[in-house]
């Protein structure tokens, strides 16, 4: 939720003025104030625009009335959420540099592999001056970090905490078994037989009579698949392969008509993860999920102290 938010909060940058002069006075009405600030129609028409535009083919007036409703409080919603957080900002004197904006805009540009001429066009088309993108960009960051001081900074994630999440989780670090595999499949199942005979009397090996005879998988490669889940496997190749060691090869079985040969080239059993290898994991979703939670009673609690009159 956290990242989505800021993903979200970037993406508006990039893309749509909050405030725009081409507003006239019959979209301009008030729709809401937040402390003493409003919000116009008009920039919540343009907010929920710009919503829809993340997903795919989708226009306001395409969904059902109960759902226009949904998606423009949800927007609206977040729209003073944003106002709350440059509101933190100014309370707590966040600010940010010119520098810091022109180094971001050089990584917008790095990223979409855009020059100076051609940044600009696109700031043109979607209405921007390059002062209204910066500004934007201002806004922006200067919630990022209100976030980072507020919430983030203040969200930690104990040892004990970790270990515990471990031991009621074990299921879920569970290494499964593992066979590294090499197959040749021909056409019928007696040729398969008579190849496997072969084998065994030393005319080829495995990979060469893989590349010289296999019309499966991977026969250029000797009919090497690599590390294959032992979950993934047909149940016919796993009767084939479930009493066989490594390197040795298995009897010829029948699939859809034609003939198949597997050899185990090496098996890893499963095992139990061991807590070492997966704490730092562990520890990035526990912070997230920690994360989240702090955001909303953040902005909750913002909420509750603020003088939101809503007239939508």
């Amino acid at each position: 939720m956290f990242k989505k938010i800021i993903f979200f909060i970037t993406v508006l940058c990039f893309l749509i003025p909050l405030k725009s002069a081409q507003a006239g006075t019959a979209v301009n009405r008030i729709v809401a104030h937040v402390n003493g600030e409003a919000i116009t129609l008009f920039d919540l028409q343009k907010r929920v625009e710009m919503f829809l535009g993340l997903f795919e083919d989708i226009e306001l007036d395409d969904l059902p009335p109960d759902q226009q409703k949904e998606t423009k409080r949800h927007v609206l919603d977040q729209m003073i959420n944003d106002i709350l957080m440059r509101q933190e900002a100014e309370r707590y004197q966040i600010q940010v540099s010119d520098r810091d904006i022109q180094e971001h805009i050089q990584r917008v540009q790095q990223d979409n592999n855009m020059d100076q001429e051609e940044f600009e066009k696109h700031l043109r088309m979607q209405g921007l001056t390059q002062d209204d993108y910066k500004r934007q960009i201002r806004d922006s960051m200067i919630t990022q970090r209100v976030l980072g001081i507020m919430v983030r900074r203040k969200t930690v994630v104990t040892q004990d905490e970790i270990k515990e999440y471990f031991k009621a989780n074990q299921e879920n670090f569970q290494e499964e078994k593992k066979i590294h595999l090499q197959v040749i499949a021909v056409p019928d199942y007696d040729e398969a037989v008579r190849l496997l005979d072969r084998i065994q009397n030393g005319e080829y090996d495995f990979d060469s009579a893989a590349q010289k005879y296999s019309q499966g998988p991977a026969a250029r490669d000797g009919g090497d698949l690599g590390l294959v889940r032992w979950d993934r496997l047909a149940p016919e190749w796993k009767e084939a392969l479930k009493n066989l060691k490594p390197g040795e090869i298995s009897e010829p079985f029948s699939v859809s008509g034609g003939g198949v040969l597997l050899m185990a080239r090496d098996i890893q059993s499963e095992r139990q993860i061991p807590l070492e290898e997966v704490k730092d994991d562990i520890r990035n979703k526990l912070f997230d999920d920690k994360l989240d939670q702090r955001f909303e009673e953040y902005i909750q609690g913002l909420r509750d102290r603020a003088v939101i009159e809503v007239r939508y």
